[in-house]
């Protein structure tokens, strides 16, 4: 008669506990109060089979089977199977891949060392690690090793040239090499023969691969381009110089480098008080001219780039050989559209939309749209130079409400990798760097 109540306060405790974590699940109450309720349903099933069996040892044996099979479950259910990506396996001395280094194949150039994308081994090195790529090419990637510049065969690692000058690779046109030399203490662009090394011709000034309100150079190896900005004199601000690669010698000479300049394609892009401008690099004459509501920010390099409106909330594209533009207007429900980054030289742009249900990154000149699941916040925290890939940061949330901080890698095609948990990440060419951990993004 009085047996069934015995069974009473102990399904009790688990239907409080059942109760607590469904209430977390239902109004996300976080991890607390799912934690004490997990720890009432496990002190309520072991109650119960303490009630139903008989000798220590078999209680012993089914209720240690009963919490690990609870705890294993709950678990689980937050954040899901163990998993364990890709990651290198690298000494903690060992440089990391950073805003210089760019792959040239299946390998990633970093200082002086090529690392295979997939294992992160070392296929060959030269120098040591103060040592930077200058530039990084399937053919032919040149290193500064500090005391000389090094052409080396990027699949064996074989030097083919040496020269003894050195700087930051600027632009090359696959023939020459423009380099920002600073050697003697006078900055000097030099050209150099990529065959073999030798100078083909050296102009004072200080070459850059752009014009951002003022010279600037990005974090990267030199970029790929006929032609190459030059100021000559520093004090005179905005004034600058169009040099031809392959001769060195100026075609355009009054290159307005105050507020935005550089070379898409073969068209000179210049901001011209409220319009976009298109020169021809061969003599400077103005192939168009289109209005612009903010022609200081130019994303893109292929056959249009993007401006933002004034609102930021849509976008124009700008056809660069003919200069005719169309306004561009984001998906329906978007709420607000936010360009990834100034730095977007790639011909594939990419802007983040806020929705009403949820994150998408949204390319402008295809249409494709990219969803990022399960994001509470997100933000993008900027662009590899050399390959276009974005870094995000953000967080989500799991079913009991809790936040993780979270990264992700995005690749120029369109392809979201899975979130890692962390911040501060970096994103270079196809590997995610959180702290010391990288993991290649197959």
């Amino acid at each position: 008669m009085n047996r069934p109540r015995r069974y009473g306060p102990a399904a009790g405790v688990v239907l409080v506990g059942a109760g607590l974590i469904l209430a977390t699940i239902a109004w996300r109450w976080g991890h607390l109060t799912y934690a004490i309720g997990g720890v009432a349903v496990v002190v309520g099933v072991v109650w119960v089979v303490a009630l139903l069996t008989r000798g220590p040892m078999r209680r012993i044996v089914l209720s240690a089977g009963a919490v690990l099979v609870i705890v294993a479950g709950a678990v689980v259910a937050v954040t899901g199977f163990p998993q364990s990506p890709p990651r290198w396996n690298i000494p903690s001395d060992a440089q990391l891949p950073n805003e210089w280094s760019a792959r040239a194949g299946d390998l990633i150039i970093m200082g002086g060392t090529a690392r295979d994308i997939e294992t992160g081994k070392v296929a060959w090195a030269h120098a040591g690690p103060d040592a930077t790529p200058m530039l990084v090419d399937d053919g032919l990637v040149v290193i500064d090793t500090g005391s000389s510049s090094i052409g080396v065969d990027p699949l064996t690692g074989r030097e083919i040239w040496r020269s003894t000058v050195t700087g930051r690779g600027i632009v090359h046109d696959g023939k020459i090499l423009v380099v920002a030399d600073t050697r003697s203490g006078t900055e000097a662009a030099v050209a150099l023969d990529l065959a073999t090394g030798a100078t083909l011709w050296r102009q004072n000034g200080r070459p850059v691969m752009e014009c951002d309100y003022g010279p600037t150079d990005r974090f990267s190896p030199a970029r790929e381009q006929s032609d190459v900005l030059l100021v000559r004199n520093e004090e005179r601000k905005g004034s600058a110089e169009l040099l031809d690669v392959t001769e060195g010698r100026t075609t355009i000479g009054d290159v307005d480098c105050s507020v935005m300049a550089r070379i898409v394609g073969d068209v000179l892009l210049q901001a011209d008080g409220r319009t976009l401008a298109g020169r021809s690099p061969a003599d400077g004459q103005r192939l168009w001219s289109t209005p612009a509501e903010q022609p200081w920010d130019v994303y893109g390099s292929g056959s249009m780039v993007f401006t933002p409106t004034a609102d930021r909330r849509n976008l124009v594209g700008i056809d660069v050989t003919t200069g005719r533009s169309s306004r561009l207007a984001p998906p329906p429900g978007t709420r607000e559209v936010k360009l990834a980054s100034a730095e977007q030289r790639t011909p594939e742009v990419w802007a983040l939309l806020e929705r009403g249900s949820g994150a998408a990154l949204w390319n402008p000149g295809t249409g494709q749209i990219t969803e990022i699941p399960d994001a509470v916040t997100i933000r993008v925290e900027g662009v590899d130079m050399s390959s276009g890939w974005i870094r995000l940061e953000g967080t989500t949330r799991d079913l009991t409400g809790a936040k993780t901080d979270q990264c992700w890698a995005f690749s120029p095609e369109g392809r979201l990798s899975d979130p890692f948990p962390g911040r501060n990440c970096l994103v270079d060419d196809g590997l995610l760097k959180i702290q010391d951990d990288v993991h290649p993004i197959l």
